[in-house]
């Protein structure tokens, strides 16, 4: 979900009028399909908001178990430094290590992942358009994470099963998260995203 300017500003507003803690999750912030839509980093919107990220989304690094927790709120910031304290004192050193050279890197390597998210995304949106009467979806604005709907009789779970056992191409039906809908997840954020997307076209076209 990446809402407009005004919705963001105006969400922070509401927390802050009820006296509530807004955590944002921002895993997926820098990797918007059009930089000029990116928005503020929670944090930087109150005291009251606080932004969660991690290496392993918008940069690809799933590998290092990465991420932090920002805030201007010092109360905030201090039960969390205690929580960390209790569970988890310090993370592997060589990630820590090599966390720092990514983010020394970051241009580079988001630049990178967006140019491989835009690429994909395109496809999925083709394949999309060829599939009209079985396939419609939102196109993200942001990410590398879709949701389509399966306008199909057959229920996902099915669908999804099939096209494992028959492509060797794995989709996470909504049911998963317990969404009524038709819906699939499917992620465009892989090098090997082009050949999945052939496969899942042929299934179509057979299934």
């Amino acid at each position: 979900m990446l809402p407009s300017r005004e919705t963001w500003r105006a969400l922070a507003g509401l927390a802050a009028e009820a006296g509530a803690t807004l955590l944002c999750d921002e895993v997926y912030r820098l990797l918007e399909h059009d930089p000029a839509d990116r928005l503020d980093a929670g944090a930087d919107l109150g005291d009251h908001v606080v932004s969660v990220g991690v290496l392993s989304k918008s940069y690809g690094l799933a590998g290092l178990r990465i991420g932090w927790l920002a805030t201007r709120g010092s109360a905030i910031r201090a039960a969390a430094v205690r929580v960390k304290d209790y569970g988890s004192m310090c993370n592997a050193a060589p990630a820590e290590v090599l966390g720092v050279i990514a983010l020394r890197g970051a241009e580079q390597i988001l630049h990178r992942n967006r140019a491989l998210v835009l690429d994909n995304v395109a496809l999925v949106d083709d394949l999309i358009g060829r599939h009209p009467q079985r396939l419609q979806w939102h196109r993200p604005r942001a990410g590398a994470i879709g949701f389509p709907r399966l306008l199909d009789d057959e229920p996902v779970d099915a669908f999804c099963a099939r096209l494992r056992e028959e492509q060797g191409v794995l989709l996470l039906p909504g049911t998963v998260y317990g969404h009524a809908g038709n819906h699939f997840r499917v992620g465009f954020g892989r090098v090997g995203t082009p050949a999945a997307l052939d496969r899942l076209d042929a299934f179509l076209q057979t299934a």
